[in-house]
């Protein structure tokens, strides 16, 4: 093993430690393992910039074609992306709509052909929903992405194969095992599973996009509409997702003890171990101002990842007030929002084109689509609680 990914592993299991030692409140300790957190962390740069010159110096002594592996990659992509804008854009691209051998191979590896499921779709053509996007420029999408916060990230995300249908789900399971002497037949007793129902839709977007732009045939779709799509992605997922928290019972509280409380006691303990708190600005502002009996703050940042907040050892999820708002009040969620939370999803993102909607501007118009649907799954794993925003 190299030594770089013996390092990866003990910097995770530094980190694993440190957050326990967080949601436990042990703060010193978990002080001193940051430290050792962050001499890993070092050290594994350190190696990894040595191991890094050991293999250039291997490739400039003609070991290995790096240029020609490296080239060979740029040359995939390129075929991926031609391909592709070949499909959709038709004639608009230079070269028309027919595809190479090579061309067709490469989308079939990609995934281009699989069926996406619109109601209505015939052999995967954009007039009737349109053509997956290759992994290569999903690649791109998901980049954008992570310039948001994504709440999907909280939820138990499943890949559904249909618009719609039902999961099992345990919820909340009390039985015991059941005693037997050796011979005997264990008793069995009945375990009823829970079914939650699932309905996925259709959620796009419209992009004009110039056609001289398009005449470039090894364009990356992807690079050019991403980033508007990744946005407004993120954030009708983050506004689904509120909507369900948002009709739960909110239980007013005075002041900070409620939100312990419902950390103690509300909560099932296996819940409350691994529970996180979800805010929003107001909210984050609140909790920052709060200070012990000796003046500290009961807010910290986390040893862990400095860019995160704990509050009692949980982490803090914070959202914008345009998009989390409540009137006179301040919202807290808080409790395991993966058991709450199911995300249903279809593969990948779509695109289809129409030429004729932009013929006066010169333009075509891109419509980007992924399908998904949220549903509550255990509604007692999380709790809302609201303050005044006068407290």
């Amino acid at each position: 093993m190299k030594q770089t990914d013996e390092l990866k592993k003990t910097i995770e299991d530094l980190k694993s430690k440190v957050q326990n030692l967080e949601a436990q409140e042990q703060y010193d300790d978990a002080a001193k393992v940051a430290k050792e957190l962050k001499d890993a962390v070092r050290d594994y740069k350190t190696a990894k910039a040595i191991e890094d010159a050991d293999l250039e110096d291997f490739q400039i002594g003609g070991m290995i074609p790096a240029m020609k592996q490296s080239a060979s990659a740029v040359d995939e992509k390129k075929l991926v992306n031609r391909a592709f804008n070949k499909l959709v854009f038709g004639d608009i691209v230079k070269g028309g709509a027919q595809l190479t051998d090579d061309e067709t191979q490469a989308l079939k590896q990609h995934g281009v052909f699989d069926a996406v499921g619109t109601p209505g779709q015939v052999g995967a053509t954009p007039s009737k929903g349109g053509y997956l996007v290759p992994e290569e420029q999903l690649a791109t999408l998901r980049e954008y992405r992570r310039q948001y916060y994504e709440l999907k990230s909280l939820c138990n995300v499943q890949t559904a194969n249909s618009t719609s249908g039902k999961m099992p789900t345990i919820g909340k399971e009390t039985g015991k095992l059941v005693q037997f002497d050796e011979l005997t037949e264990i008793n069995q007793e009945d375990l009823d599973f829970g079914q939650i129902s699932y309905s996925i839709a259709d959620y796009g977007d419209i992009i004009p996009v110039s056609n001289q732009l398009l005449q470039d045939a090894d364009i990356d779709l992807m690079a050019l509409i991403g980033q508007r799509f990744a946005r407004k992605s993120v954030n009708t997922e983050n506004e689904k997702i509120l909507d369900i928290l948002s009709k739960l019972s909110a239980t007013t509280i005075k002041d900070w003890k409620g939100i312990t409380k419902a950390l103690n006691v509300t909560l099932d303990p296996a819940i409350s171990a691994g529970a996180k708190i979800l805010t929003n600005q107001d909210g984050i502002e609140y909790l920052d101002e709060l200070t012990d009996s000796q003046g500290r703050p009961l807010l910290t940042q986390s040893l862990a990842d400095p860019t995160k907040y704990i509050f009692r050892g949980r982490e803090i999820v914070v959202v914008s007030n345009a998009l989390l708002t409540a009137k006179s009040a301040i919202p807290f969620y808080i409790g395991s929002f993966s058991d709450m939370l199911a995300f249903f999803q279809r593969k990948g993102v779509e695109v289809a084109v129409s030429q004729e909607a932009g013929f006066t501007k010169y333009a075509t118009y891109v419509r980007a689509v992924e399908r998904f649907g949220v549903v509550k799954d255990d509604a007692d794993a999380v709790v809302s609680l609201s303050i005044s925003a006068t407290a």
